[in-house]
């Protein structure tokens, strides 16, 4: 009886609950979203353990729940070139980042955007990706704080209250090919 207690007091405080939101073998969770803009929803499929868009059509994909204060776990592999996003707190309807946030996936955004950027509100430190590698995105989002890793780097520690709750979702651009794996999520309190 001593060996459970023991191992409670032990239990950080921070211990967190992880809930997987891409299983590897299938949509289930996800639902394929298309725009006034992107009439199409995308080609998305799951290939080799990833969620892949290979930009036949542009088009997004998110979450069938939503989201308020989180820790968001995910890693994604494109071309240098790779132009992309995960939407964060995003609604189902209309263009997601600007329901939502874009958390940019593209190292040479023209007004400077760049990779780890909130798109139109926050600009992360210069960064570029691996190109053709698996890279990891680190993300908490609680109130109006964002804390974006990248590779284990801080890219970004920002306010912005624009959007409060909303789904997780992925962008497809046209001729662009991404693809993402192990997505996981956890509550923040």
């Amino acid at each position: 009886m001593r060996f459970p207690l023991l191992l409670l007091l032990l239990t950080p405080a921070w211990a967190q609950t992880w809930t997987t939101l891409f299983d590897g073998k299938s949509l289930n969770g996800w639902e394929p979203r298309a725009t006034s803009a992107a009439p199409s929803t995308g080609d998305w499929k799951v290939e080799d353990g990833a969620l892949v868009c290979g930009g036949a059509s542009p088009g997004w994909i998110a979450t069938k729940a939503t989201y308020k204060d989180f820790h968001l776990q995910l890693e994604f592999k494109g071309a240098a070139t790779v132009n992309s996003g995960v939407f964060l707190r995003s609604q189902k309807e209309g263009q997601p980042h600007v329901t939502g946030y874009e958390l940019q996936i593209w190292d040479m955004q023209p007004a400077g955007y760049l990779t780890g950027s909130l798109v139109g509100s926050v600009k992360a430190e210069p960064t570029k990706i691996k190109a053709n590698e698996w890279n990891k995105f680190d993300i908490t989002a609680k109130g109006d704080h964002f804390v974006v890793l990248l590779n284990g780097q801080k890219v970004l520690d920002a306010h912005d209250s624009k959007h409060a709750e909303g789904v997780i979702g992925f962008q497809c651009q046209p001729k662009q090919n991404i693809a993402f794996r192990n997505i996981r999520v956890s509550q923040v309190k």
